[in-house]
């Protein structure tokens, strides 16, 4: 009878330890920053839907996927975005302006292709902000 009553006390205090454990390691995982991962071909058809139909009839998925990588680019040498698996720059808040980003990336556009509109790549940077944004990647604008 003592052998049963020291095995169910035991038993108790091994599920008490786990419940503390488990509702600790919860409560860190949500008050941690959630990380937004980039979806390269998810975005180039989000980004797709939102162009208008002139654009989409005249700019390839290849193209709009090359225009999106240029801006890209331009949020990491900003400190705004880092590939899966480095460090951010910076763990601060990152600040990232759109008419640098529409510069560069008319920059880089003119200097290796795709051959694009500047309203064109304007609306594709849009686009791949609202993904950013419908992702979680982008936070609130800053004054």
């Amino acid at each position: 009878m003592l052998l049963l009553i020291l095995i169910a006390l035991a038993a108790v205090l091994v599920v008490a330890v786990a419940l503390v454990a488990v509702g600790r390691v919860t409560g860190q995982l949500d008050s941690s920053v959630k990380q937004a991962i980039y979806d390269r071909a998810e975005a180039v058809d989000y980004v797709a839907e939102l162009l208008p139909d002139d654009v989409t009839a005249q700019l390839s998925y290849e193209e709009l996927a090359q225009l999106l990588q240029y801006h890209l680019d331009y949020l990491a040498a900003q400190g705004v975005a880092h590939a899966q698996g480095d460090e951010p720059l910076d763990p601060g808040p990152a600040l990232a302006s759109e008419d640098d980003a529409l510069a560069y990336v008319i920059g880089r556009a003119a200097d290796t292709g795709p051959v694009a509109d500047d309203v064109w790549i304007a609306q594709v940077i849009t686009g791949n902000e609202r993904y950013l944004r419908a992702i979680g990647a982008i936070g609130p604008e800053v004054d």
